[in-house]
């Protein structure tokens, strides 16, 4: 290409650098975990929950689900890092959330009433959060993760 010349075809274009926030893995994560991670900040990321599922480390975000149908189990954690963070997904049949040891959370779900809701839950550090029926009310989709905690 000559200086002061568009490129003549898209082939000569440079690639795009605007970021999708997609989740890296999604499919296989959908796959081998049977939830949906769609899209986020990548300060959020799913990891291993440790030896002791029930009790991961108190430095990581603990999402727990009834949904014994899913082949990863139903414990998922997530560690959170930086100021804030972002992460957009679908675990259904959530019943309890618990930060990690220094954040506020806000969780968003959608829950199953009649008629459904949408609502976003604030999870202090440490705490362990009910939500559908660990309110006793209906199933719960965890929709999104985020911090700091805004309603």
């Amino acid at each position: 290409m000559v200086i002061g010349q568009l490129p003549s075809s898209a082939e000569d274009a440079p690639p795009s650098i605007e970021e999708d926030y997609s989740y890296p893995g999604a499919a296989q994560v959908l796959a081998q975990k049977g939830i949906k991670l769609i899209k986020g900040d990548g300060h959020i990321t799913l990891v291993d929950c440790g030896s002791n599922p029930n009790r991961p480390p108190d430095d990581l975000i603990l999402v727990q689900s009834n949904d014994l149908t899913l082949p990863g189990g139903i414990n998922f954690c997530f560690r959170a890092k930086g100021s804030s963070g972002l992460l957009t997904m679908e675990i259904p049949k959530v019943y309890f959330v618990r930060s990690d040891d220094t954040r506020t959370i806000a969780a968003k779900v959608e829950v199953a009433d009649d008629p459904a809701v949408v609502e976003v839950e604030e999870v202090k550090p440490k705490e362990w959060q009910p939500v559908g029926v660990g309110q006793e009310r209906g199933d719960a989709t965890l929709l999104e993760l985020r911090y700091p905690f805004t309603s």
